[in-house]
């Protein structure tokens, strides 16, 4: 305890670390050397398989050289060996055995509350899908999605950039080259949809019936060499970050691409027999909360070709960050669950993005309509938003969520963004000044 708490107080809290800026720090194996020279870096490097890099981004630099003092101090040499078996042990519990496991739960159930651990059958699909992710989603996208399926997502998707392009002519807080610059980066931006075109090959891999422990530290080997391989050679720009089943989608700044997984193509988000309200109001907002992410505090900062580049004027940055603060101090406000409330300026990017995701899918369903729709269904699309994020959380779960998760709560996800959406309360006639139609409201895209 006394260790990982000296290293968790040497390491850059969870906004900070938000910023790009800060957690770029191109060093070479010499400045390793300065940083940290009680740690064998020579050593480090050749045991876990490179032993030919010399330049790496150091993303804390003050940690390292905390934990160079760390380790250094006479008579804790016992106790690093000591952590080091702890971590090692704590990693491997869930492959150890019952009371591996249940001794590992205890600490999960303080965290969020829970109250049993998952069915051993869940437990053993999470593992195969952390170690044979796309092997399992080569047979998940056929039962799931299909051809169909993915067609009408790339459909929307297109739907919702064109909503975007013309949402930029009516940002009134940017210059003009600053938004010929957003148009080009949008126009750049790569769609992953559903599953990658081609499956990753797992023949290296080599999986028993002996040990469940030997398989588990065969994959983590098989990915640790995979990703090492990448080294000296040009970006994949065909690989997918997370598994087909995954029951998600993200924004990468640094590939400016968008990817929706197969697993998140599924009610409540989306079915390809659904209504369309239904469809843009769940997959929708989050194809349209994955395109504001590139244009949120974090993905600002990173050009149409994924450089870390300053390419808007001191002024349109200006204006950009005085309309965030306003999203951080609304976002401030919430509780989250008793005396906690959520942190405005760790949730920030995920809160522009909910709220641009959902004034961005409407758009796009208006748009595909001839530009109007009827009162019917545009409730039907705010609800099918909510329905989405429809979640059962023990207050243990949400104080942790509030205290370290980029992402707010799912009340907060809810109300936050329909508070700001000024469609919201037309369509379901909310008086001026109630909760869902403030005076104030906070608009970034």
């Amino acid at each position: 305890m006394a260790m990982e708490t000296a290293l968790a107080r040497a390491s850059m809290d969870k906004v900070d670390r938000r910023d790009p800026k800060k957690v770029y720090h191109l060093t070479d194996r010499a400045g390793l050397k300065r940083t940290a020279p009680h740690f064998h870096w020579d050593t480090y490097f050749t045991e876990v398989g490179a032993p030919g890099v010399q330049t790496i981004n150091v993303l804390v630099p003050g940690f390292f050289t905390a934990m160079d003092r760390l380790i250094s101090q006479p008579g804790k040499l016992n106790d690093v060996k000591t952590y080091l078996r702890w971590k090692t042990v704590e990693a491997a519990a869930q492959t150890l055995g019952k009371a591996f496991v249940e001794e590992s739960f205890r600490l999960t159930k303080a965290l969020t509350g829970a109250k049993a651990i998952l069915p051993r059958w869940k437990r053993c699909a999470q593992m195969t899908d952390q170690a044979l992710g796309e092997a399992l989603g080569r047979s998940f996208v056929i039962t799931t999605i299909g051809d169909e399926g993915k067609a009408i997502a790339k459909d929307m998707i297109e739907g919702i950039e064109g909503a975007f392009e013309r949402n930029l002519a009516r940002v009134d807080w940017m210059d003009d080259a600053a938004r010929a610059a957003s148009k080009e980066k949008l126009r750049k931006i790569n769609n992953k949809v559903g599953y990658p075109d081609r499956w990753r090959d797992y023949s290296t891999m080599s999986i028993g019936k002996e040990s469940l422990l030997a398989n588990v530290a065969e994959a983590a080997r098989f990915e640790t060499q995979r990703d090492l391989d990448k080294i000296g050679k040009p970006v994949d720009r065909n690989e997918f970050g997370m598994t087909p089943p995954t029951v998600n989608a993200y924004y990468n700044p640094s590939m400016n691409e968008m990817v929706f997984l197969a697993g998140i193509m599924q009610a409540p988000f989306f079915k390809t027999d659904a209504p369309e309200e239904a469809n843009y109001g769940g997959l929708g907002m989050v194809m349209g909360h994955e395109l504001t992410h590139g244009f949120d505090d974090q993905g600002r900062q990173f050009d149409g070709n994924g450089n870390l580049n300053e390419w808007w004027s001191s002024g349109v940055s200006d204006a950009f960050k005085e309309r965030a603060e306003c999203v951080a101090k609304q976002y401030d406000g919430y509780i989250a669950v008793d005396d906690v409330k959520l942190n405005g300026h760790l949730t920030l990017g995920e809160n522009i993005a909910d709220i641009g995701g959902l004034k961005l899918a409407l758009a796009a369903l208006r748009q595909k309509h001839g530009g109007q729709l009827d009162a019917k269904t545009e409730q039907d699309f705010f609800v099918a938003f909510a329905q989405g994020w429809c979640t059962n959380q023990r207050p243990e779960s949400a104080r942790l969520q509030a205290q370290t998760n980029p992402h707010s709560t799912s009340q907060w996800r809810v109300n936050g963004p329909v508070s700001d959406n000024p469609d919201f309360a037309k369509a379901f006639s909310c008086q001026a000044g109630a909760p869902m139609a403030p005076q104030n409201r906070c608009t970034v895209w």
